[in-house]
């Protein structure tokens, strides 16, 4: 075996090997966080620690950093705020659906316009919206790489996951930056009711899972549309993902006459076509929010049955806002919030006593988000596991952590190098294609090319050549970072025995490499 060979199987061998990290045994809520508690709270709701970050995060309570986290939003090196601020992902929504949006200006008309134009026409339009989903994607990355506020960024990621659409899906190229932006100022709102309705209410959500066409067949839209041959029906797939995904989980009790009630409760629900005459949006009974649209005409105005609850006929979009609250608040939503924020946060199998006191704690805030992380940073079992870190890095975690240790506090500004690397690993925001979001268990990222990967990503880090720093002048080219070793120990913390062995004699390249692709690191 070759001197890279029986390194590489070095590398594989202590990377199996689960790393004890042993920090203070027990933490209240209300202590203020010392360095090593606060190493494991960065690298638990959060990207990893850097210089800047553990510096700030000793001394504050872990109450405290969760309720910035949700409350207060990031800030940004005065060159990564610029870079945001000058991406695509920061046009605001209005002007781009008024050019990229059903009736927009880039649109042609089949029928008035040769074959040419119009294929002309559908290029550019696929090209403006691959640079823009590709703009979101890095901008969302670079955020949660260089803010201040790591807890709000990894908070906010696990709602847009949670409520998670395709980037992919129609206009949503367009739309996405748009939907993470409402999702934040929701979750400011320390209320999942918040959350859930910007999810409902932005046209992303309509368009991803086909709501924007669903139609009452006995409704005066349908009707005039028979009259010139077209037909138009409810559409599920909204109904039933809010219910087995959004709210009450698949065991929450709710059975097909509740999905087809639901499917019913949310129809003329859908988006804003411009071609559409103002006097026509506007019509009693209509709602317009930014570009979400609420047809009356295309509404199912009879009497519903949702898990129990009647809705008399005739009630407009006030029964969808009544739909939303009474799946926000039931018990099942609870344990499935509970469950899923356990899952993330603590243990890929939680205890069920620490589900049932986050649920419990849902319950009795009216649905605070604060109230039900407090119930997890509470429980003993969440000191216990900061002691003993055993959740795997989802990918996204590991990119952003291994360059956050590799730059230490100089601005991570290549969006395109994160995205490449995120994509590679099939975790990239806004690419799931299915409405589920990305699994957040060890066993739906561990595998050899994985780790191969992560393995390939530590050397680049080790050697110098990862260009992840600001762009220069004329954007030819980004700064390497260069990790230093000193502060690599000390973001990471104790080493087992097992790492400690396999670092002996190690030249410092091959050590940061072995570090960032070491058991401890691996893990949060």
């Amino acid at each position: 075996m070759n001197r890279f060979g029986h390194r590489y199987s070095q590398l594989t061998t202590f990377l199996a090997a689960l790393a004890i990290c042993t920090v203070s045994a027990a933490q209240s809520v209300d202590m203020p966080m010392d360095a090593e508690i606060a190493r494991a709270m960065l690298n638990r709701f959060g990207y990893g620690a850097d210089s800047a970050s553990l510096g700030a995060t000793v001394g504050i309570t872990p109450r405290h950093y969760i309720d910035r986290a949700i409350r207060e939003t990031s800030n940004f090196p005065p060159a990564i705020a610029a870079t945001l601020a000058a991406s695509p992902a920061a046009t605001p929504i209005d002007v781009l659906w008024q050019h990229y949006g059903p009736g927009g200006s880039h649109l042609l008309d089949r029928k008035t316009v040769s074959p040419e134009t119009f294929a002309e026409s559908r290029r550019q339009y696929n090209q403006a919206g691959q640079r823009q989903l590709a703009a979101t994607i890095e901008s969302r990355l670079l955020a949660s790489a260089n803010s201040d506020n790591p807890g709000h960024e990894i908070l906010l990621n696990f709602w847009l996951n949670h409520f998670s659409i395709f980037g992919h899906k129609g206009a949503n190229r367009f739309l996405a930056a748009d939907y993470a932006r409402s999702l934040q100022i929701a979750m400011r709102e320390d209320s999942f009711l918040a959350l859930l309705k910007a999810s409902f209410l932005h046209p992303a959500m309509q368009i991803y899972l086909d709501n924007q066409n669903s139609t009452a067949p006995e409704s005066a839209r349908a009707k005039l549309l028979a009259q010139r041959g077209r037909s138009l029906g409810i559409n599920e797939n909204l109904a039933r993902e809010l219910l087995e995904l959004h709210t009450l989980g698949i065991r929450g009790g709710y059975n097909q006459s509740d999905v087809q009630a639901l499917a019913r409760i949310i129809t003329g629900a859908g988006v804003l076509d411009a071609r559409l005459l103002e006097r026509d949006t506007l019509r009693p009974g209509n709602v317009r929010t930014g570009i979400f649209h609420f047809d009356l005409s295309r509404h199912d105005t009879g009497e519903k049955h949702l898990l129990g609850q009647t809705y008399p006929a005739g009630g407009g979009f006030a029964e969808i806002e009544r739909a939303l609250e009474q799946l926000a608040r039931h018990p099942a939503t609870a344990a499935h919030l509970a469950e899923k924020l356990a899952r993330r946060f603590l243990a890929d199998e939680p205890p069920p006593e620490v589900i049932n006191a986050m649920a419990s704690a849902f319950l009795a805030s009216g649905g605070r988000i604060s109230a039900t992380l407090h119930a997890l940073l509470e429980n003993p079992a969440f000191a216990d596991s900061l002691n003993r870190p055993r959740k795997f890095k989802e990918p996204v975690d590991y990119i952003l952590s291994a360059a956050r240790a590799s730059c230490d506090g100089d601005p991570i500004g290549n969006g395109g190098f994160l995205r490449r690397t995120a994509v590679e690993a099939g975790a990239a925001p806004f690419l799931r294609s299915t409405p589920e979001g990305y699994g957040s268990k060890e066993s739906d990222w561990l595998s050899p090319p994985a780790m191969a990967q992560r393995i390939r990503l530590a050397q680049t880090l080790a050697s110098a050549r990862a260009p992840l720093g600001l762009a220069s002048e004329d954007g030819s080219q980004h700064k390497q970072c260069k990790p230093q070793l000193p502060t690599l120990h000390t973001f990471i913390g104790p080493l087992g025995t097992n790492t400690t062995a396999a670092l002996a004699n190690l030249p410092p390249r091959d050590e940061i490499t072995a570090l960032l692709a070491s058991p401890e690191f691996m893990r949060r």
